[in-house]
């Protein structure tokens, strides 16, 4: 009988100990990625591209965040997440075509968010540069910082 007792208060208390809050990551407050839509530069309104092709330079050269061929209005890319004060992209809308070149400056600072998650880089002074302008021909800063991923923080213009 106290056998019983026992194994039901352990399993009470093993059950009661378990917090989902702290258990999984899941909801959102990881490290913002920068939320980036397209215009048409002549008109200014907003445009879907039937593809998009971005490579980012996270410091050990260019790697492929986004090989999407279906139609989309925006992507969104992680930035560095190391010291380095900036992020440089390469932008292109067919696999082997000429690749626009974009350099995003940021400072960076940390927020503590919970012990599953542990800390979160957000973004402050956001401004981008197009240093290639091939198929990009101009860029919109429309945040100056990125802390979720909620709003469109650039635009490029096509």
């Amino acid at each position: 009988m106290v056998k019983n007792i026992f194994l039901i208060l352990l399993a009470f208390f093993f059950v009661v100990s378990c917090n989902t809050d702290d258990d999984i990551c899941s909801g959102g407050e990881g490290t913002p990625r920068m939320k980036i839509k397209f215009k048409t530069l002549a008109t200014g309104k907003p445009r879907t591209l039937d593809t998009i092709f971005v490579n980012v330079n996270y410091g050990n050269g260019e790697i492929a965040v986004v090989k999407r061929m279906t139609k989309t209005d925006s992507i969104l890319i992680p930035l560095r997440v190391d010291d380095v004060a900036f992020t440089e992209m390469a932008v292109s809308i067919s696999q082997k075509g000429p690749q626009a070149k974009i350099k995003v400056n940021h400072t960076t600072r940390t927020e503590y968010v919970s012990p599953a998650c542990g800390i979160r880089k957000l973004y402050e002074n956001v401004n981008s540069t197009l240093i290639i302008p091939n198929p990009v021909i101009g860029i919109e800063n429309a945040q100056t910082e990125i802390v979720n991923e909620n709003k469109t923080h650039l635009f490029l213009l096509f």
